[in-house]
């Protein structure tokens, strides 16, 4: 919650560039997509793909340009550690944070049609101010200053972060940074209660309880394991909020295949059971049939024995 209120805060604010640092799976994108979506802010991310290179970058940095400068629309342009191809790219990223305004992205003619499509708006908004072609662009980029908004969701894991906020240091100057911590274990307390819930697990519910607890204490001792692990070999390793849930899927699909599994065991021993239990019905059924036939076999038996002394 805290995370959402700082990121929708800075997203509200003009001008607000958002830095939020944690490793892998810990938030950070699903969050900024909330809160722009709280901020009634259109949400970009570029798309990644083995041909995307600078220029694939500058057409879609043009877009978002003309969206929030002309259209006058809030955007908030997610850009993380991963899709980083080039190292040029953080240089245009660090443009836009500290100047608000890249080199050459705009052609002289491209320049013109903007500035002609704002006009109206500039008069409206600042009455005193000549229409001239460079008021006109000055115009356009504090638009582009004021809504877009540029959040960067990068990891702190390896020497890369530390590189990049040397070679660029707009990265840092230009934004509000909020570090993604280890979940308190309240928090894990919190998750595991509502993941369990959609389990059904036949047991009381102290028991129940005292699984939610386990499942918080074994992400805590594996965290705790973690920075042992680094004190003694000096190599970091890293267990995240995804791999906690990671976690608890694995415990649910375990559980539900082996409750399964032994379910169909039951059945299978009922099954047995039933069996022995008709088989053990049929037996007695047949000794008494027997008795009876045995009776039957003797009173036979004498006759035969009569008809044979006469044949005899």
């Amino acid at each position: 919650m805290k995370h959402i209120v700082r990121i929708s805060r800075i997203i509200r604010t003009p001008r607000g560039n958002a830095l939020l640092v944690g490793v892998g799976g810990s938030g950070k994108q699903s969050l900024t997509k909330l809160a722009s979506f709280i901020a009634k802010s259109q949400v970009f991310q570029i798309a990644i793909s083995k041909n995307y290179n600078q220029t694939n970058l500058l057409e879609d940095l043009k877009n978002l340009y003309k969206v929030s400068g002309i259209q006058g629309k809030a955007m908030s342009f997610i850009f993380t550690d991963n899709e980083v191809k080039e190292e040029d790219f953080l240089g245009f990223i660090n443009n836009i944070l500290t100047s608000g305004e890249i080199t050459n992205l705009f052609a002289k003619d491209e320049i013109i049609a903007i500035s002609s499509d704002l006009r109206g708006a500039l008069k409206k908004s600042r009455p005193t101010v000549l229409d001239t072609i460079e008021n006109l662009w000055q115009f356009f980029i504090d638009r582009v200053k004021a809504n877009l908004h540029v959040v960067l969701c990068f990891s702190p894991v390896g020497e890369k972060f530390r590189n990049r906020a040397l070679k660029f240091p707009g990265l840092i100057s230009g934004c509000t940074m909020d570090w993604f911590t280890r979940w308190p274990n309240e928090a894990l307390r919190a998750v595991a209660e509502k993941f369990m819930g959609e389990v059904e697990i036949a047991c009381t519910d102290q028991v129940k309880k005292e699984v939610v607890n386990h499942m918080a204490f074994v992400h805590d001792l594996v965290t705790t394991t973690c920075d042992n692990y680094f004190s003694q070999f000096r190599r970091r390793t890293f267990v995240t909020p995804k791999s906690y849930l990671s976690f608890l899927s694995s415990y649910k699909y375990l559980y539900v295949s082996k409750r399964t599994e032994v379910g169909i065991l039951s059945d299978r021993m009922n099954m047995g059971l039933n069996k022995l239990v008709e088989a053990s019905a049929s037996v007695a059924e047949l000794q008494v049939q027997l008795v009876v036939k045995e009776k039957e076999l003797g009173v036979a038996s004498k006759a035969a024995d009569v008809v044979l002394a006469d044949v005899t």
